[in-house]
């Protein structure tokens, strides 16, 4: 009851964010809705809600080493079946993907789903993918000719995300990078295809010093 109490409620602040209008949020909302995954620290600063000198201690204040966050975001394993009813688990997930958890009968899932086509062969060249999981319809119109694998949300999967299923389970569409084995950036709730694609680019930076084994405990990813 009270997990489903804090998904509610943090939806209900995302609704109240987007329906400000010309009337800013208070600081303490806004933090709420950055470690809720509603906004990120770039979305409060490019809407005028915080100063730069504001985000800039928020975001020194807000970090945590890169090994304790992947430690802590790690996906467990699962099985589960793409749209076209094959098994997908957790080891055919590539190195570096962009996990879109998505409600077909939302309002917005179209134009969320828009972006992440629109974003797909940026994606890719960058080196990463796009996996988009479905919470209900695998046969859905929108999923005809999707460029990227779509594959089902179902039990399995959203015990391997463990605490992380809050927000993909709560928020109607939603995205978040995963490299490596673990989730390792904040929650987006819309998609912008060329930021998509830019953002590929440095999670693929951090897949290949993982890899490597040359990412050390100094190493600090922002959780806003």
């Amino acid at each position: 009851m009270k997990q489903k109490w804090m998904i509610a409620a943090a939806l209900a602040l995302s609704f109240t964010l987007a329906a400000c209008g010309q009337h800013s949020p208070s600081i303490e909302e806004v933090e709420t809705a950055i470690e809720d995954g509603s906004v990120t620290v770039q979305d409060a600063l490019d809407k005028g809600w915080v100063t730069q000198e504001w985000a800039d201690n928020y975001q020194e204040e807000h970090t945590v080493p890169a090994a304790d966050k992947i430690a802590i975001n790690q996906v467990g394993t699962f099985e589960t079946e793409t749209s076209s009813g094959e098994v997908f688990t957790n080891s055919d997930l590539p190195n570096v993907a962009y996990l879109a958890f998505l409600d077909v009968d939302d309002a917005g899932a179209a134009d969320f789903y828009d972006g992440l086509v629109r974003a797909a062969e940026g994606v890719r060249d960058a080196g990463a993918e796009i996996i988009v999981c479905s919470k209900d319809d695998m046969t859905a119109e929108l999923f005809t000719d999707a460029p990227f694998p779509v594959i089902s949300y179902n039990n399995a999967m959203q015990e391997a995300l463990a605490q992380n299923d809050e927000m993909a389970s709560g928020i109607p569409c939603t995205g978040v990078w995963y490299v490596n084995g673990s989730l390792v950036s904040a929650w987006n709730s819309s998609v912008d295809a060329d930021d998509l694609a830019d953002t590929a680019v440095s999670f693929v930076a951090m897949g290949q010093e993982t890899d490597n084994g040359t990412t050390d405990g100094t190493a600090a990813i922002a959780m806003g």
